[in-house]
């Protein structure tokens, strides 16, 4: 019993944790949307950036998203699926998703699951900043 309750106290304390660092990963620069991506985008993490993102998309004109994958070395199919439904958000604007600072594990997978043809890539999120706004 007390085993369980150990695992159950490490689990929400886990989960508390990544929460309140998610909060910190999120920046609106005027109509763009940037997410810095954590070590390990799972269906845990993928959830927790739907949940607070989705306010942002109603409450604001977001228009294009930055994915920046810099840190993030680990990521299974709820990332594909995250970036895929921010894709449709913008796309009723006519904006676009960007994916930045990528490794070459997450690369794979990106380009496996053919993100690479929906998303735009650039090196990093000032240079996306650029395109972004020379675009409009």
């Amino acid at each position: 019993m007390t085993l369980i309750r150990g695992l159950l106290s490490f689990f929400y304390y886990y989960r508390k944790v990544k929460e309140k660092n998610m909060k910190q990963l999120f920046q609106v620069k005027g109509e763009t949307l940037i997410i810095d991506l954590p070590e390990e985008l799972d269906h845990h993490v993928a959830g927790i950036v739907r949940e607070k993102t989705d306010p942002l998309f109603t409450g604001k004109k977001i228009r294009n998203v930055i994915f920046n994958y810099e840190h993030t070395h680990f990521m299974d199919s709820s990332g594909i699926g995250l970036v895929m439904g921010r894709y449709r958000e913008v796309r009723y604007l006519n904006g676009n998703v960007y994916i930045v600072g990528v490794h070459d594990k997450i690369s794979r997978i990106l380009e496996i699951s053919g993100l690479y043809r929906i998303a735009r890539t650039q090196k990093d999120t000032k240079t996306a900043l650029e395109v972004i706004e020379n675009e409009y």
